[in-house]
């Protein structure tokens, strides 16, 4: 990516006071400028900023909830959940401090050659599943969303796929429960390591702008990793029976795609073939790399009865281990 005119344009002392190239400040410091951009835009190997980052790590995403809930609110399809004890956390990569799980939101369309809001390689995908995280010294996400450091969006692509995506179907299946507009009913409850593929490495990262109804404007950080989820017709099919405000079948809810507006676009520690921005779909489910939070290690009475694989057992010394 050519940033020179960019920086050119930059005064002396706004060029002196950047923090250092490769530091996670340096990616921070891009929010004062390009975190009002319009979203969403095409991401794509090409054209980004190879930037290297320590390991994401996901914290308690294969702890159960106490509850899922999933409600259609005539605009899009919204997963929240509960536990009893400490949620699910983001930690490492490019984040600073800890940024906790608050909901999960989907994109679709009238077909399958619509419904992604962000494209990849100019490509456009049938679904688009957005998981929001904020900075947990916010407390809460609206709170959150005041500050440009708050938010950040996983914008997972959701590709076609022959068969049904077991992680999506769990969430699926409770969709014949809320047709109607301004309706919620209970799934599950599963861990989120059910419907989420974690990943430490290979995604991209912007800063952009998240419009409300109300005609607010925030600073956000987008996510878009290359592992996606996959989805079958029949899958498809049951987002669009889902009924808008006006007892309409909800056909397509993305926004139009932007330009990118010569941002940068970071690719953070790229690992797997860069033949293709996004990687293929694994042939076989891949292995959970959720941790287990030290105030579970800790308690683990704390732990529902689901995850007793979790809890510490004694080995043959004596000695506490997680099994």
């Amino acid at each position: 990516m050519e940033t020179n005119d960019k920086e050119e344009e930059q005064a002396p002392e706004e060029i002196d006071k950047a923090p250092p190239f490769g530091s996670i400040e340096w990616i921070y410091y891009w929010s004062e400028f390009e975190g009002s951009l319009p979203t969403p835009i095409d991401v794509s190997i090409t054209g980004s900023l190879k930037y290297w980052c320590p390991d994401l790590e996901w914290y308690n995403f294969d702890v159960y909830p106490h509850k899922v809930k999933i409600t259609n609110t005539g605009y899009t399809v919204l997963l929240g959940a509960k536990w009893r004890a400490e949620r699910p956390y983001l930690l490492g990569g490019p984040f600073s401090e800890k940024h906790v799980f608050s909901q999960v939101h989907f994109h679709w369309g009238s077909n399958m050659m619509e419904g992604s809001e962000h494209t990849v390689d100019k490509r456009i995908y049938p679904a688009e599943m957005q998981v929001t995280f904020f900075k947990s010294e916010y407390m809460t996400q609206q709170d959150a969303l005041r500050h440009p450091d708050g938010v950040v969006i996983i914008c997972y692509l959701i590709k076609y796929g022959v068969n049904s995506d077991e992680r999506l179907q769990w969430v699926v299946e409770g969709f014949t429960r809320i047709q109607e507009a301004q309706t919620s009913t209970r799934i599950g409850p599963y861990p989120l390591s059910r419907l989420f593929p974690m990943f430490f490495e290979d995604y991209f990262l912007y800063w952009g702008s998240l419009n409300t109804v109300k005609g607010e404007n925030f600073t956000v950080r987008w996510l878009v990793p290359r592992a996606t989820l996959y989805a079958s017709f029949e899958q498809m099919k049951e987002f669009r029976k889902l009924w808008n405000p006006w007892d309409e079948p909800n056909l397509r809810n993305f926004r139009p795609l932007q330009e990118r507006h010569d941002r940068h676009i970071f690719f953070i520690s790229p690992h797997w073939s860069q033949y293709n921005s996004l990687l293929p779909i694994p042939r076989v489910p891949e292995p959970s790399i959720a941790i287990l939070s030290p105030a579970y290690k800790t308690r683990p009475w704390l732990l529902p009865p689901q995850n007793a694989d979790l809890l510490p057992q004694e080995n043959e010394n004596g000695e506490d281990k997680i099994i």
